[in-house]
């Protein structure tokens, strides 16, 4: 008997690079979620920061408040340093994985105090306009079938936020997603077209709330899928923009 496919999981990082937040609902746009990936940074020198290359950022949470116009930064000890998100004349831009990244240095304490947790300097930056922050596409989407199989036993790898997925569907089976690939998909209200199966990184070994490497992710992908294989999850453009819910059905191939 077929299971209703159902949205399981639906999170945001409002920084490209920190800690992802769970929701309970999204408002999506044409280009994306206009909280996701609004804010990102970059060194002075113009490199684009990522967690590979900066692992302890995943253990730094933050909140965004675009209509308030604040954010919030909680550090791993437990202390928050928030301030206006007031963008500056400066212009910042760099480039990561071929596409251009531009927005206007924020200052304040919540930059500062993210250069003092790398201990090097950094720009924080704002997007003026939403979807310069996401690297795959606007949507993405896990289904969890997929998720178990990959991380058999393994407690750690069932942490779905290391994925760092906008959409996780329950009632799939293994790698049922990649057969999306050119089919649309309702979510809810949302309706998008699934575009390409979605290339891992060193990224997903790492734990979400430490940075350290806890998991050995990539090769329990390479083992299920072969070493040509380093894919989970697919890239979604949006096709009928839409609030997506908890709990809302998903249906493959939705008018």
């Amino acid at each position: 008997m077929r299971l209703t496919l159902i949205v399981s999981g639906l999170a945001i990082a409002p920084v490209k690079a920190l800690a992802v937040l769970s929701r309970t609902e999204l408002a999506v746009g044409p280009d994306g979620v206009a909280e996701d990936r609004r804010l990102f940074l970059i060194t002075p020198a113009g490199k684009i920061v990522t967690l590979r290359d900066f692992p302890a950022l995943g253990s730094v949470r933050p909140e965004l408040d675009l209509a308030a116009g604040r954010i919030a930064l909680e550090f791993p000890d437990g202390s928050v340093v928030e301030g206006p998100l007031t963008p500056s004349d400066q212009q910042a831009a760099g480039t990561f994985l071929g596409k251009r990244r531009a927005g206007r240095v924020v200052p304040g304490p919540p930059a500062e105090a993210l250069s003092d947790h790398l201990g090097q300097p950094v720009h924080l930056v704002l997007a003026e306009r939403i979807g310069v922050g996401w690297d795959e596409g606007p949507v993405t989407m896990l289904g969890s079938g997929s998720v178990d199989l990959v991380a058999d036993a393994a407690s750690a790898g069932r942490d779905l936020r290391r994925f760092r997925m906008t959409v996780t569907v329950a009632g799939t089976t293994p790698f049922e997603e990649d057969t999306w690939v050119g089919r649309r998909v309702g979510i809810g209200e949302l309706v998008v077209t699934v575009t390409e199966p979605l290339g891992r990184c060193v990224v997903i070994t790492r734990s979400p709330d430490t940075g350290t490497p806890d998991w050995d992710g990539l090769r329990a992908l390479a083992r299920r899928r072969g070493p040509n294989g380093i894919i989970l999850g697919v890239v979604a453009r949006v096709v009928r923009p839409g609030t997506v819910r908890l709990g809302d059905q998903v249906a493959v191939d939705a008018s």
